[in-house]
């Protein structure tokens, strides 16, 4: 990878979209720090923007910083990794999740103290992952809470729905009302096939991380800097005890749980007779075989 170019100023990417659209404080901060300082800023209008602002800031040598939620963070991550340039991220989380800046990298959520440590933080490598061709800095999924992220993005629009609200009522709304079409997964780790002791596995979580869908710890030992992924396997069990199940697994506390088991590998290959949804980094979309490598780090995050 090229090295970067330290002399030009860091490029500020933000998303207006985030936060509802009430992003006034963080352009209010980012205003007072430029004229403190030399910084680029452009705010995203179309999906897809971010990332090809990115890619041309890393090709250019010229670190980035994200203020947005875990999509738009996505984007930047996906920008910066196909370039095949190693530049610095910083990242002001502004989201409704935010999992991975503040869950993972427990990064403030205090927007000022945010971008001092985007801009000024120390740079750590950390570990990423590409399935299907998509990068992904924190977790993707694949079955039940994949088609959970799909209800996410459908109540998003009504009021008071975000954070862990949003997630929860997304869960339990896919859980009284989709269950019964979870996809059936299988799945191998390092060439190597999981067969299920029982019942088929409805739920695949492979994380950098150990929380996503807004503070669900659902891999909570995962390490996001030892270069291999955390994989957290369901297999199905009746409706009444999936619900039970639900705060167990928000909390982290779902080791013991016979339905649940944990690997570690360094790659992952997920099938699914019929088409299913995958969640990458809060994005969705679908198909009928996922193949994920890790990549050890890959990034450098300000944090």
């Amino acid at each position: 990878m090229e090295k970067p170019d330290t002399s030009q100023p860091p490029l500020i990417i933000l998303n207006p979209a985030a936060n509802r659209g009430n992003m006034v404080l963080h352009r209010s901060l980012i205003a007072s720090y430029r004229q403190r300082h030399e910084l680029e800023y452009i705010e995203t209008r179309l999906p897809g923007e971010a990332q090809e602002l990115a890619k041309q800031a890393a090709q250019s040598g010229q670190a980035v910083v994200v203020v947005g939620g875990d999509g738009t963070l996505n984007e930047v991550v996906n920008g910066i990794l196909s370039s095949k340039s190693r530049v610095a991220l910083g990242i002001v989380p502004a989201g409704s999740g935010n999992d991975y800046a503040c869950n993972t990298l427990q990064l403030p959520r205090e927007p000022e103290a945010a971008l001092e440590r985007a801009l000024h933080g120390s740079p750590v490598e950390v570990d990423a992952g590409i399935v299907n061709g998509h990068y992904f800095i924190n977790a993707f999924s694949v079955g039940l809470d994949a088609d959970i992220a799909v209800a996410v993005g459908q109540l998003k629009k009504y009021p008071l729905m975000s954070g862990a609200r949003l997630y929860y009522t997304a869960a339990l709304k896919q859980l009284l009302l989709g269950y019964r079409h979870c996809p059936w997964l299988t799945f191998s780790i390092d060439g190597v096939e999981i067969v299920p002791e029982k019942h088929q596995f409805v739920l695949l979580a492979v994380s950098n991380g150990p929380a996503y869908g807004a503070g669900f710890r659902v891999n909570p030992q995962a390490d996001y800097r030892d270069g291999y992924f955390d994989i957290c396997a369901i297999s199905y069990t009746p409706l009444l005890r999936a619900l039970k199940l639900l705060p167990v697994l928000q909390r982290g506390e779902h080791s013991s749980e016979p339905e649940v088991k944990f690997y570690r590998a360094k790659s992952v290959r997920v099938s699914s007779a019929l088409s299913a949804n995958m969640q990458c980094d809060g994005e969705t979309l679908r198909a009928s075989m996922f193949e994920a490598q890790v990549l050890p780090g890959a990034l450098s995050v300000r944090i």
